[in-house]
């Protein structure tokens, strides 16, 4: 075992096993496998997460009866001037007997629709469950969010769609027996209910809102586009103002401000008169077009107070006041690659002048690599919007912009990953 023959064997093969995982290491460090991922055409944003106030044009409804109020109009729905907007009830057990018999109409009305042939022949079992998920969706939304009054609105549209679905499958032939039954129900309800006692109307026309805080005559809506960042500030440390005869209120304009303070180095983001999207997430699961007020600042060096102005409105953002909320500034679509996969090259690139004589020119450009067959190609892309993880690229960009013949292209093979990488290699 040590006679100097083995000992020369084995430093032999150790030598060998040495050259064999050199070598190995040396020719995965310049033949990595390429990785690629499919350029994908998408859209995206800058979102920008923000605790807001929404301000309405608000006139309190005042009711001093000793009855009991039961509501007509939905929060969000809209009323003329002198409309009815609740009624009177002598006491609870008349207003409960008058909401079961609005529920008990609401039904029937759905089921009666959901007999008659017309509107069920064009619906498909696979519609129908697409829109029972979407419903289900924004169940769990609202539930998360502890928005009540919508969860109740989804879950009768739940049932109406698993209703239609019983109908178009031929699991049921009609609810004439259930529709029978409810008008019992309504008719017995209704012979042991007296007369409302009065009813209270609205004081101006505008969206009806049932609730009140106590805020609507602390915001002045006529001031809001012109007030700085300080000025909104007081107005949100005022103590709000409770009315103990208020049952209600009226928007009178049918747009609304959402006001909010950002950053300086935020406002310059905010631009007069753009578009953007807001979303509540813990009131609404809908997105809510906007137009932007005004962007009030001291000086250039200062916060800034921004002001949205719509005039979407439903019953899940007519009571809202202080929320949590997110903006979407501007929307971009274009083909999405991976940072990963962007490099800067240097492109030199042959141009024709005015006179018709050509130049060389250089110019170092952003761009990724794509494969053709097993060819690796540089394009460059012009970036529209950029995240940590990806850039969303211009898909029709001017040639005039471009030093590469083409760019990135839907669905083009984009390399994200490998050692070496150069326009002209072949990987496979």
């Amino acid at each position: 075992m040590n006679s100097p023959l083995f000992r020369r064997i084995a430093s032999a093969v150790v030598a060998i096993l040495l050259f064999i995982y050199i070598g190995y290491q040396i020719y995965n460090a310049n033949h990595e496998p390429v990785q690629i991922e499919t350029a994908i055409y998408t859209n995206a944003g800058d979102t920008i997460q923000v605790n807001g106030t929404a301000i309405r044009k608000e006139k309190l409804i005042n009711s001093n009866s000793n009855g009991v109020i039961t509501y007509l109009i939905n929060d969000g729905g809209k009323v003329a001037k002198g409309g009815k907007v609740a009624q009177i009830h002598a006491n609870p057990q008349d207003a409960n007997s008058q909401q079961q018999l609005e529920n008990l109409n609401r039904q029937i009305v759905k089921l009666e629709k959901l007999n008659s042939p017309g509107n069920t022949y064009a619906a498909s079992p696979d519609s129908i469950n697409k829109q029972i998920n979407i419903k289900l969706i924004e169940l769990n939304e609202s539930i998360n969010s502890n928005n009540y009054i919508e969860v109740s609105k989804i879950r009768e549209d739940l049932l109406y769609l698993i209703n239609e679905r019983q109908i178009v499958t031929n699991k049921a032939e009609n609810f004439n027996s259930r529709v029978s039954l409810l008008k019992s129900q309504y008719n017995t309800i209704s012979a042991k209910n007296s007369a409302p006692i009065g009813y209270v109307t609205a004081p101006s026309s505008g969206f009806f809102i049932s609730s009140t805080d106590g805020y609507e005559q602390v915001y002045d809506y006529s001031k809001i586009p012109t007030l700085l960042p300080d000025e909104f500030k007081n107005m949100q440390k005022a103590l709000p103002q409770i009315s103990n005869s208020a049952i209600g209120k009226i928007s009178e304009n049918f747009d609304w401000y959402f006001a909010f303070i950002v950053p300086q180095n935020q406002s310059n983001k905010f631009k007069l008169g753009n578009r953007v999207n807001i979303q509540f997430p813990f009131a609404s699961s809908e997105i809510i077009p906007a137009t932007i007020e005004a962007v009030n600042q001291k000086d250039n060096k200062s916060k800034a107070l921004v002001v949205l102005k719509s005039d979407y409105m439903n019953s899940s953002l007519a009571d809202i006041r202080n929320q949590t909320a997110k903006v979407q500034l501007e929307s971009y679509e274009g083909i999405q690659v991976s940072q990963d996969a962007v490099h800067f090259e240097t492109i030199e690139k042959t141009v024709k002048n005015k006179d018709g004589k050509t130049s060389n020119i250089k110019k170092e450009v952003q761009g990724v690599y794509v494969m053709r067959g097993s060819e690796m190609q540089f394009r460059q892309i012009i970036p529209l919007f950029s995240t940590e993880n990806y850039v969303i690229c211009d898909s029709n960009p001017s040639k005039e912009n471009l030093m590469t013949d083409s760019t990135v292209k839907l669905f083009d093979e984009v390399v994200i990953g490998g050692t070496d990488l150069y326009h002209g290699k072949v990987v496979r």
